[in-house]
């Protein structure tokens, strides 16, 4: 019984041996770093308030470090009803709609002109230089003015594919309100934005 005690002993302390030496040998072995988890936007890139002031919009552009930065611009009012409604209307040289499918990535670069970036349907991720990442989802307009600098990346995300529309402006005075609805030319007797008339209805049940 005793030389049986003995070699149980004997066979637990080769075990705690054995087990020191392996935590040894990993404490000796590189740690690898986790992969940095960027964080992202989680409220709308472009919150819709008819009761604004102005309308809003993400303005993306090239700052004096050389970087895209995102923030949000008030573009002119040239009308709407004061709580009810709120617009804006620019200038514009062409426009393109184009859809994509996902798992398109356009790494850093900037743009030409400035131009409105509409998303009709899908999600759009734009990359900037911090690492900073934002979700373009339907509905989101940002104004695309980085033109100096690093750019930013472009990556069409999600299972569905991405439609969007690209709207350029002027590169000089890209945000020279439009005060006349009408069509260049065009009298404003035959203009329909001049002979408008908007009601308020109420839906059923109010």
């Amino acid at each position: 019984m005793r030389r049986l005690k003995l070699r149980l002993a004997a066979g637990a302390l080769i075990l705690l041996g054995n087990a020191l030496d392996s935590q040894i040998a990993r404490s000796k072995e590189p740690m690898i770093a986790k992969e940095e988890c960027v964080p992202h936007s989680t409220e709308p890139v472009s919150p819709i308030d008819p009761a604004a002031a102005a309308f809003t919009v993400a303005h993306l552009y090239g700052g004096e470090d050389g970087e895209s930065h995102l923030e949000m611009l008030p573009l002119p009012r040239t009308g709407g009803k004061e709580g009810r409604s709120v617009q804006t209307r620019l200038y514009a040289t062409d426009v393109e709609i184009a859809d994509t499918l996902p798992g398109d990535f356009i790494d850093f670069h900037g743009v030409s002109t400035p131009r409105f970036l509409i998303v009709l349907a899908g999600s759009l991720e734009i990359g900037l230089g911090d690492g900073s990442k934002y979700i373009l989802s339907k509905g989101d307009i940002v104004l695309a003015d980085d033109v100096t600098g690093h750019g930013h990346t472009s990556r069409t995300i999600g299972p569905t594919p991405l439609r969007v529309m690209t709207v350029r402006l002027p590169h000089e005075n890209s945000l020279l309100p439009k005060l006349n609805p009408c069509p260049e030319g065009m009298p404003e007797s035959d203009c329909v934005s001049r002979n408008l008339s908007i009601e308020r209805t109420h839906s059923q049940g109010n």
